[in-house]
């Protein structure tokens, strides 16, 4: 038998705590920094929807946008005039007799911003716990119910029938059971008098809304319910009819608050929700636009004695020479022939005579009227046309998109069809057309800003500077990429067609 020495038997038990070291590590580093990598990545999209938020605003005071956004971020924090309508209520009655209400403020984003208090003072008791629901019915006037809480809706028929407000407590009954089951419902017991209001979410922001007074004879029950960001609301149930009185005070139609108070939740902490949390750089901002651009064409014949004051030394261009311009002006001609087509068919079937009404009839008087309409518009001394459209482009394409070649390949976009074709195969039509040409303008008449897009500024070329690994962080040892945070976040215009 072999007998291990002591000094191996110590270097063994060094191993073996090395590695359940090495073990844990590879365990908990990995985890830790996927947490911070969720982290800055939840705080990258929580600043970069705050500063869009705040660059609308900014272009709403100043007139326009800025692609520095500490230059926003400073003009906010130093702006205290940012005028605001007061939180609209909204006040519904649920009922004919006026005993359930429902109330909710726009720009509320939880249900727990809602100052509601019990005789404008205390705060409501909150009445989910069985014992003290069951002792709220009591209060109401509901007898036994103990036995009420604990029968069905055939037992409380039968228990009740002899009580006219029998419907009432089963529905409180059946309320109480259904909200312990669902999360985005709370029940308070409000007493006889409730008043709602706003809590200031930012104390120092002061911003507040009008006051709503509810009374009833009975007590009244209030369900608070979240059931989403854009559907959030209190209910207030009473046996009897609910009296609603709103104070309206003036001085709340219209409040004047710190820009950088309204737009950002944690102005006091966060001094640069500029930056990228992981390089430390100021976010990217890019703007979608939207121009109006314009458009005259003027055709006319080249053997025309007025041509020297139609193109007053402006290029004349053979139509023959440019297929886009020749597609637009047969597009014309198609168009006017088309209708004196469905004009004449129409004329004859009033009369009841269908001589023209076959396909084939439509087909010979559309290749008669085209010919028509061609020297009609080659015969002219000149013909004008003007046309307006709208082009969207992000801003670092907008070069590219406004040109004038672009815009000139938008507005003449034609396509006359096969008919066209065969009727451009004739001799006679194509000497027609081989005698005009024509001059143009495009221009852009007005550019606007639609909306504003912000993205993290991470590329291959990023340096990582908002945090440091240590030794055992490095990427070689757990294989962990650094993070490219949250993208980007625009304010909700679907215009971004390049992306």
């Amino acid at each position: 038998m072999r007998f291990m020495s002591k000094k191996g038997g110590i270097t063994l038990k060094i191993v073996a705590v090395v590695a359940f070291i090495l073990l844990v590590m590879s365990i908990e580093l990995p985890r830790r920094m996927w947490n911070e990598q969720a982290d800055r990545k939840e705080l990258a999209r929580k600043r970069m929807v705050e500063m869009s938020d705040c660059e609308v605003l900014y272009m709403q005071e100043k007139g326009s946008f800025s692609k520095n956004l500490k230059e926003v971020f400073d003009y906010a924090v130093n702006f205290n005039e940012l005028k605001l309508n007061a939180p609209d209520v909204d006040i519904e009655i649920l009922d004919i007799d006026t005993s359930k209400v429902r109330v909710s403020f726009t720009q509320v984003k939880h249900f727990s911003d809602l100052n509601v208090l019990t005789n404008g003072t205390t705060k409501p008791e909150n009445i989910e716990d069985k014992k003290k629901f069951t002792e709220f019915l009591g209060v109401l006037g509901c007898p036994n119910p103990e036995i009420v809480m604990d029968s069905d809706a055939d037992q409380i028929e039968i228990f009740l029938r002899d009580n006219k407000h029998k419907d009432f407590y089963r529905s409180l009954k059946e309320k109480y059971y259904k909200s312990s089951e669902n999360e985005t419902e709370v029940l308070y017991n409000v007493g006889k008098s409730v008043t709602i209001d706003l809590l200031p979410r930012n104390p120092k922001l002061n911003l507040k809304a009008q006051k709503i007074m509810l009374s009833s004879p009975s007590p009244i029950e209030a369900v608070a319910n979240y059931k989403g960001t854009k559907d959030i609301f209190w209910d207030f149930i009473s046996k009897d009819k609910i009296i609603i009185k709103v104070e309206k005070d003036p001085n709340l139609i219209e409040q004047e608050v710190n820009m950088a108070r309204y737009v950002f939740t944690d102005i006091e902490n966060d001094k640069t929700p500029y930056l990228c949390p992981s390089t430390l750089d100021p976010f990217k901002v890019n703007f979608n636009l939207t121009a109006k651009v314009g458009m005259t064409v003027s055709f006319f014949n080249k053997a025309s004695k007025k041509i020297a004051a139609i193109i007053k030394d402006r290029e004349v261009i053979d139509i023959t020479d440019n297929e886009t311009v020749k597609n637009y002006f047969l597009n014309i001609v198609k168009l006017k022939a088309e209708r004196k087509v469905a004009d004449l068919v129409r004329e004859y079937e009033m009369d009841g005579d269908s001589t023209y009404s076959t396909d084939e009839a439509k087909r010979e008087l559309f290749s008669k009227y085209f010919a028509e309409q061609l020297k009609d518009l080659v015969s002219k001394d000149q013909y004008d046309d003007k046309m307006e459209k709208s082009i969207d482009s992000p801003d670092y394409e907008s070069e590219k998109n406004f040109s004038e070649n672009e815009r000139f390949k938008i507005l003449f976009d034609s396509n006359p069809g096969l008919d066209v074709a065969e009727e451009m195969k004739k001799d006679t039509n194509i000497k027609y057309l081989s005698d005009i040409a024509f001059i143009y303008g495009t221009e852009i008449l007005k550019i606007d800003t639609i909306s504003v897009k912000i993205e993290s500024p991470i590329d291959e070329n990023s340096t990582f500077k908002g945090y440091e690994r240590n030794l055992f962080e490095k990427k070689i040892l757990f294989g962990i990429e650094d993070d490219g945070n949250a993208g980007y976040v625009d304010n909700g215009s679907t215009s971004w067609k390049t992306e």
